[in-house]
């Protein structure tokens, strides 16, 4: 999945929590369907859009863009979770990494959302994490990743 990307703007709203993590390594398995499944939760890949949550398939620099999943809980039981989402360019290594909390309750969707401005054109990689938390860092879902291009 190609998309012409521009800048993006982090925001949260209501109860969710946002995390500036810093880099990190991690272990990466990456989803080669079009969910990522790794137990009770499902992730659905990323749509890329504007700050209303419409779908974008132009994106240019200093615009702000957002990367929306929907995760299902499958268990019996609510489930904490963080939703990081990590930017990559190939000269700069990573470009930004965020995340937010929540929890989720059994048989219930929840579509998260995270915001970006990106400054420069280019190509990005995008990976999609979610884990029981920062602390522990256990994943819930394989990572999801997809490549993104940036117009001027």
């Amino acid at each position: 999945m190609k998309y012409l990307i521009s800048k993006q703007l982090a925001i949260q709203a209501g109860m969710y929590k946002t995390f500036l993590i810093g880099s990190f390594i991690s272990i990466l398995i990456f989803a080669n369907s079009a969910y990522a499944t790794f137990g009770d939760i499902t992730l659905t890949p990323p749509k890329i859009v504007n700050l209303s949550g419409k779908e974008m398939n132009v994106i240019k620099v200093d615009s702000p863009i957002g990367f929306s999943s929907i995760l299902t809980n499958h268990a019996f039981s609510e489930r904490k979770f963080t939703y990081i989402v990590q930017i990559l360019s190939k000269e700069r290594g990573t470009e930004y990494l965020e995340g937010l909390s929540a929890s989720i309750y059994p048989g219930q969707s929840f579509t998260a959302s995270q915001y970006w401005i990106p400054k420069e054109a280019g190509q990005y990689t995008v990976q999609i994490f979610v884990w029981d938390s920062l602390a522990s860092a256990i994943p819930l879902t394989k990572v999801i990743q997809t490549q993104i291009t940036i117009s001027n």
